[in-house]
């Protein structure tokens, strides 16, 4: 037995360390707020904008296919507009 994920299966576009350093930087990685570098931020606001910014990743990452496949099934072309 098998303890792979199927293609596709993980999506880490940005890595957890990449955005706290970023995040207090006050460089608003993944359209974050921007926050005082010299005061910082509180361990929960930091975990929370980490994980809707890779909630918006995932999503605009899932839409395209998504929509690929719905065309594929109507056998329709794709509008991109």
């Amino acid at each position: 037995m098998e303890l792979r994920p199927q293609r596709g299966g993980f999506l880490r576009p940005f890595g957890c360390g990449w955005f706290i350093r970023e995040f207090l930087l006050d460089h608003g990685p993944n359209e974050s707020p921007s926050i005082d570098p010299e005061v910082g931020a509180p361990q929960a606001d930091i975990f929370y904008h980490y994980k809707q910014a890779l909630r918006k990743a995932t999503a605009l990452d899932r839409a395209p296919r998504f929509e690929e496949k719905k065309a594929q099934r109507e056998k329709r072309a794709i509008n991109p507009g």
